[in-house]
């Protein structure tokens, strides 16, 4: 599945933040969506379980965000472009040679490794969010 990812630039890094109503947003928490060139992706999403959750995304669906659009009491999912913030800027536009998914001592999916040209970034869940 993500295999046809490898060799591909990553060109862009969307990152879902929970913005509290009057309060701000952690941008080191929440769900990741790579972005490769060719408008393949991949969605990391932390689920209840502590687990990590790897989507395969195509390009032009977008239906992986309708289940982030809502709004709860003022409150509600905020997307942006995180394609320059760490830890992604120093692998943007750097080409995939290798992903590894990451695992616990009970065999869940936990992180997912990535290597850019020899860069590593290494995405994990912690209390069932995905962290940087």
């Amino acid at each position: 599945m993500m295999d046809a990812l490898i060799g591909r630039a990553l060109v862009t890094v969307e990152r879902l933040g929970w913005h509290q109503a009057g309060g701000s947003v952690d941008l080191g928490v929440g769900p990741v969506h790579l972005v490769f060139e060719g408008g393949r992706g991949i969605l990391l999403e932390g689920r209840s379980d502590w687990s990590l959750e790897l989507t395969e995304t195509h390009p032009g669906d977008r239906s992986w965000w309708d289940g982030y659009d809502y709004d709860w009491n003022g409150s509600r999912w905020a997307l942006r472009d995180a394609s320059g913030e760490s830890p992604f800027a120093p692998v943007i536009h750097r080409r995939l040679s290798a992903l590894e998914p990451l695992r616990n001592e009970v065999d869940e999916v936990t992180g997912l490794g990535l290597d850019f040209d020899g860069r590593a970034l290494t995405l994990r869940t912690w209390e069932g969010e995905v962290t940087t």
